[in-house]
């Protein structure tokens, strides 16, 4: 029998920047006010738990600190040159647009884009290292009506 315990969006949040390869008007800069929701699946463990709501909501809080306040930057787009100095990052899209951000303000990702799909699975992956053996469902929303959602077997 599985149990499941729910974090709601309410208490993680973050706020970033980003841009996309396309639509158009996705791939100028642009911010979100992004809210994640954190499904655990599991048995109960021997104290009659899934997860440890205090420990899971601080697991959750860090991550989204992370990204708190940040420009999005998918480090293995192929679509982007990214290069580095010790106080700056030049971003240089495959249409001529150049950016330059102070290093301070920047994160840079291990995805191929910084789309709200591949951010929800960045996040559960997270989430799936602290808790490898549990059945993790993540959601991202982007807006109040359009959620991203990534989850594992």
């Amino acid at each position: 029998m599985s149990y499941k315990v729910i974090v709601n969006a309410t208490l993680a949040k973050f706020s970033a920047s980003h841009f996309l390869k396309e639509p158009f008007q996705c791939s100028r800069l642009h911010g979100h006010n992004y809210y994640i929701s954190v499904e655990v699946e599991a048995s109960l463990d021997e104290n009659y738990i899934v997860v440890d709501f205090i420990e899971l909501k601080e697991k959750i809080k860090i991550i989204a600190q992370s990204l708190d306040h940040r420009v999005l930057i998918p480090e293995l787009s192929s679509d982007l040159a990214i290069s580095e100095t010790s106080e700056s990052i030049e971003v240089v899209t495959n249409t001529n647009k150049r950016y330059v951000f102070p290093k301070i303000d920047v994160i840079l990702l291990p995805l191929p884009a910084t789309t709200s799909e591949l951010l929800a699975k960045f996040v559960h992956d997270k989430i799936k290292e602290i808790y490898p053996n549990k059945r993790i469902t993540i959601k991202l929303e982007e807006t109040k009506n359009t959620i991203a959602v990534y989850k594992s077997n």
